[in-house]
């Protein structure tokens, strides 16, 4: 098998990206865009030693869950993959890829539950980066074709709305921004030079207010007040930020962040919970479906009838606040000092400074020494995409909570996290839910019992 064959052939399975497979001479070949049970006849585009990607020539069979797209160009941007997907067989495929991961990890047959669907399965996004170029002397914004970065355009001035996903409001808020680079004349970078000026905009949904960052190679943005006077003319409540990063870098930030208009934060609410973010601040990307996780988690708490709960991974402090109705005491663990200054006014201004207790330090060793003082508690962990550090892992054996849960948004580091968890806890739930519609992207909640 060489780049270029062509083979007729049937799609056997779904991989982990959603992407279809099938198997040519005993070799699973990686087809996009396909489903489970489709024939087709695809070109090898790429082969490994024991593995091949190739690519749709003719669609033969397709299948019942295929369904004409939304958007025109999703087959090319990076920022979806499944718009093609009936939203129920999304459902099913993300499920499956929970499952599979744990399965295959662990060694077990996990019972997982059906995957949570999102109240809003279009217009849920609450932050893009949208990285800023030039076509045809417009400019334009959009994500990058998968594996590369080369700008696809999902956002044309003079072109309304193109982009499903955004949550309303911010693809409104894109396209006044490229009006006023081209009414400005304003420069784009350019990688391969490393030059011109704006290089992302970033924009994140708060309620119904903004946080509004340009990014730039640059010291200063010309004339940002017609920007910001724009978005004021609309009636937009919003806040401006100008982030400088002249690196040569793929993180989109710059070191040094200047607000310049507005307040450096944003006010929210979430589950009765009041909080201030800033625009670095995390946040869940999907606002119903993080209420949706919260709330039951809240529930898994009051339903344990065990009143002390530790949040080891607490960032600012919202899930503490929300545990704190159904605990007596929360211990909110967190290494960045900033983020437990957050916490402790965050505690403070929703009425639980007697409930809470932040704690400025590493989760792997504090969870210990807290757990070894307690009769029994209940250990959360929402760590990021690379899942927990062998440390907090190690460290939460060692201490043995009565009950663990796991808020995860990678299948794969969380099958390889339970798989280390097993060795003295048991799963009694899991359950994922679809923080991502549209995309490869799933959020799980797992709920673990000590042996």
């Amino acid at each position: 098998m060489k780049a270029g064959d062509k083979f007729t052939v049937e799609i056997t399975s779904v991989g982990m990206d959603g992407e279809g497979v099938t198997r040519i001479d005993n070799m699973a070949v990686f087809v996009p865009k396909t489903l489970f049970g489709e024939k087709a006849v695809i070109e090898i585009t790429q082969v490994k030693k024991s593995y091949a990607f190739a690519k749709v020539i003719k669609l033969i069979e397709a299948s019942k869950d295929r369904v004409e797209p939304v958007c025109d160009v999703c087959f090319k941007c990076g920022g979806c993959e499944n718009l093609h997907i009936s939203y129920s067989e999304q459902l099913k495929i993300k499920r499956n890829n929970v499952k599979n991961c744990i399965d295959r990890e662990c060694g077990i047959d996990c019972k997982v539950d059906d995957t949570v669907p999102s109240p809003d399965t279009f217009n849920y996004r609450n932050k893009i980066q949208l990285p800023i170029t030039r076509r045809a002397g417009k400019a334009v914004g959009g994500y990058f074709a998968p594996s590369t970065h080369t700008v696809v355009a999902s956002s044309v001035r003079g072109e309304k709305g193109k982009c499903v996903l955004n949550a309303p409001g911010i693809q409104q808020i894109v396209d006044e921004f490229l009006e006023y680079l081209d009414a400005k004349n304003i420069s784009v970078y350019d990688e391969k030079t490393r030059s011109g000026l704006v290089r992302h905009l970033v924009v994140r949904k708060v309620g119904e207010s903004f946080a509004i960052c340009v990014v730039i190679n640059g010291n200063s943005l010309p004339d940002y007040k017609n920007f910001a006077d724009r978005l004021a003319s609309k009636g937009y409540r919003f806040s401006l930020y100008l982030s400088i990063n002249k690196k040569d870098t793929n993180v989109i930030l710059g070191d040094k962040t200047i607000l310049l208009v507005g307040t450096p934060t944003l006010s929210g609410q979430t589950l009765g919970v009041k909080y201030e973010v800033s625009l670095c601040s995390f946040m869940q990307i999907n606002d119903k479906v993080r209420d949706l996780i919260y709330s039951r988690v809240g529930e898994i708490i009051k339903e344990s009838g065990i009143d002390t709960v530790i949040d080891a991974y607490s960032g600012i402090g919202i899930m503490s606040n929300i545990f704190a109705k159904y605990a007596k005491k929360v211990y909110a663990i967190e290494i960045v000092e900033d983020a437990v200054k957050d916490s402790v006014a965050l505690a403070k201004v929703n009425g639980n400074a007697d409930k809470i207790v932040s704690i400025c330090g590493d989760c792997a060793k504090e969870l210990p020494s807290i757990i070894s003082a307690l009769d029994k508690s209940i250990v959360v962990v929402d760590p990021p995409r690379k899942g927990c550090d062998k440390k907090v892992i190690d460290s939460i054996l060692k201490a043995e909570p009565t009950k663990l849960i796991y808020v995860s948004c990678n299948p794969a580091t969380l099958a390889r996290d339970i798989k280390f968890l097993l060795e003295k806890y048991q799963i009694e739930s899991v359950t994922p839910y679809d923080m991502f519609p549209h995309t490869k992207w799933v959020e799980t909640l797992v709920c673990m019992n000590k042996t």
